[in-house]
């Protein structure tokens, strides 16, 4: 009867939601860089005269508004996988050799951002229970990041700067060659990978000057990366205004014929020209 009011117990602070969700300074604190192993040590009183037998011990990573996943499971002297999340398989082991000295530990292998979070252990035998809660944060680099020109128009160039597989969320800004500050009008877009990594797209739009570059930095403190990328760009095409043209072009038209007036005029005979016809019926 413990085991099922200690359970009802455990589902019941999850569903209360963000009220009652443990604070991060409240809980013991581990920072990983993705695709390493990790193991996380759960203490109790209870365990030292614990018989492993009569155990139960639950892993489960609770995450808002998700809920919570199961990470691993183990009673009558056994893991007890059935409902494990997908996402663990094949990658979680309980280590039961610490019960004397108060530890239950589980091995986490090949970390993923997605991984990061809040890890609650409960153990419980027939007489009582104990939890802990355990904040796990996982890291991954981020690629160069890529400039590219996305548009031009009306003299105004549109630029993007993106960097992919990197987590937590970085901060990106950009400067012009001169190391002056260059302000976006929108914030950077994410877009989340299968296994919680993020691809990161940032714009910015300006007209150029001549000879003038663009800069894109990307920083990402939990791995103290710290990347630019810059581009020149040129000037922006001068186009002549089309009153401009007409103007031109009515200039060129009357010239063309001030110089036709200037040469034909000599070569026309003083009598004028004659149509064949006119010139028989003369004759006649």
């Amino acid at each position: 009867m413990l085991w099922l009011a200690c359970w009802l117990a455990l589902l019941g602070s999850v569903a209360t939601g963000p009220d009652v969700a443990p604070q991060a300074s409240d809980s013991p604190q581990l920072y990983h860089r993705a695709g390493q192993d990790v193991t996380l040590e759960c203490r109790a009183r209870m365990l030292p005269g614990a018989d492993p037998r009569h155990l139960g011990v639950y892993w489960h990573l609770l995450r808002e508004p998700e809920g919570f996943s199961v990470v691993h499971s183990y009673h009558a002297g056994a893991d007890q996988l059935g409902d494990q999340a997908e996402a663990f398989r094949g990658r979680t082991r309980l280590l039961l050799q610490g019960i004397r000295q108060g530890v239950l530990a589980l091995a986490l292998a090949g970390l993923r951002p997605s991984d990061s979070g809040v890890y609650r252990c409960f153990v419980m035998d027939d007489r009582d229970a104990e939890s802990m809660d355990i904040v796990l944060r996982v890291a991954a680099p981020y690629e160069p990041p890529q400039l590219a020109v996305l548009s031009r128009a009306g003299g105004e160039v549109t630029l993007q700067c993106r960097s992919a597989g990197g987590y937590p969320e970085p901060e990106i800004t950009w400067h012009d060659g001169d190391g002056a500050r260059l302000s976006q009008a929108e914030p950077a877009e994410l877009q989340t990978s299968s296994q919680g990594a993020f691809e990161v797209r940032s714009k910015l739009s300006l007209t150029p000057r001549p000879g003038g570059s663009v800069c894109c930095s990307l920083s990402h403190g939990p791995l103290k990366q710290n990347m630019s990328v810059c581009r020149t760009l040129p000037a922006p095409e001068q186009r002549v205004p089309g009153w401009a043209m007409a103007v031109v072009t009515l200039g060129l038209v009357t010239l063309l014929c001030a110089v036709l007036i200037h040469w034909g005029l000599p070569l026309i005979p003083p009598e004028g020209f004659t149509l064949d016809g006119e010139e028989r019926e003369s004759q006649d």
